[in-house]
């Protein structure tokens, strides 16, 4: 089950906009408010929100803490502030890694000013912090959220460490390149500037390392032998 989002006292409702926004961002549906200061519907919030009006149109208002975590079975409060409470506290990472699929999860933010409040830290099951510059580790709202937020999503997805872009282009074969290369190599041969036969080897060597490497496309080794066919035709 995807986490619920409760923000306790929140000021702004710019930041409970923001606050959607980034929900939306990690997959995350829906939006509890405790006492909050400014409407969670109106114009500043919606465009704060950045196409997140439904989180915020769906978003449920309770007067207390303890009412808005009634129904929820693992709740973990964000804070970077020593709380001096007997408590389990946990990286975003480590929550997310270990977290409950199987139960009704709640990520709890405390105000924009103040942060949660000890009462309200007690309720939790233990606390989220970011570990950041210790001489600077405060966050505004939406940020804590995203980080908490995205933490959880990567733990829901499967992607590639890296991917490589080509536009719609197909990468050359191998066989291409080489017939590229021996084409290279032998004007490069011709040139009367190459000192001996040594250094032509080590240049030889270094330039079929660059293009072997490179990930051509079709349309860029084109493109290479357009190159060569100018300088080849201009010669200075």
């Amino acid at each position: 089950m995807r986490p619920v989002i409760i923000l306790v006292n929140p000021q702004l409702a710019e930041n409970i906009g923001m606050v959607a926004r980034a929900m939306k961002n990690c997959d995350i549906e829906e939006l509890r408010l405790v006492n909050p200061k400014q409407e969670a519907t109106s114009q500043i919030a919606l465009r704060a929100s950045s196409g997140s009006d439904e989180i915020l149109l769906n978003s449920k208002v309770y007067s207390s803490t303890k009412d808005a975590l009634a129904d929820l079975e693992i709740v973990y409060a964000s804070t970077a502030r020593p709380r001096h409470q007997v408590k389990e506290v946990l990286t975003p990472q480590h929550m997310a890694n270990n977290y409950p699929t199987d139960k009704k999860v709640g990520f709890m933010f405390g105000c924009e000013r103040t942060g949660l409040e000890n009462e309200d830290i007690s309720l939790a099951n233990a606390i989220v912090e970011v570990p950041l510059n210790p001489e600077h580790s405060s966050l505004n709202l939406a940020q804590a959220v995203l980080i908490l937020g995205y933490e959880y999503y990567k733990t829901t997805i499967s992607t590639n460490g890296s991917r490589f872009i080509t536009n719609g282009g197909e990468i050359a074969p191998k066989e291409k390149i080489f017939r590229f290369l021996e084409n290279l190599n032998t004007k490069i041969k011709q040139s009367p500037r190459l000192k001996d036969e040594d250094h032509t080897q080590s240049l030889l060597l270094n330039i079929n390392n660059i293009f072997t490497r490179a990930n051509l496309t079709n349309q860029e080794l084109n493109s290479l032998y357009g190159i060569i066919n100018i300088l080849s035709d201009n010669p200075k």
